[in-house]
């Protein structure tokens, strides 16, 4: 009779190991700018505080993050249109 054995790995959380926010950069300004066109995006508003939802008026893009997102952005970044398509 085969017998099965598995191990056990721990979970990775860490923000080491978290994938990078490709959505949305904070500009220099400190503005939230749309990863895909660099606009700057519009607040439309927050849903029982789990969410905020950004507009984006050159896309007309709908984008919506977490606080944890914005938490983990970068203090600055540069993009510039070619890089942000």
């Amino acid at each position: 009779m085969a017998v099965a054995t598995t191990t056990k790995v721990a979970p990775t959380t860490s923000r080491a190991m978290m994938p990078p926010v490709a959505t949305v950069f904070r500009s220099p300004d400190g503005d939230l700018h749309h990863a895909r066109c660099a606009s700057r995006m519009d607040f439309m508003g927050g849903r029982a505080g789990l969410e905020l939802d950004f507009y984006c008026l050159t896309c007309c893009e709908h984008v919506t993050v977490t606080p944890y997102v914005l938490s983990r952005l970068p203090e600055t970044a540069t993009f510039t249109r070619a890089r942000a398509r």
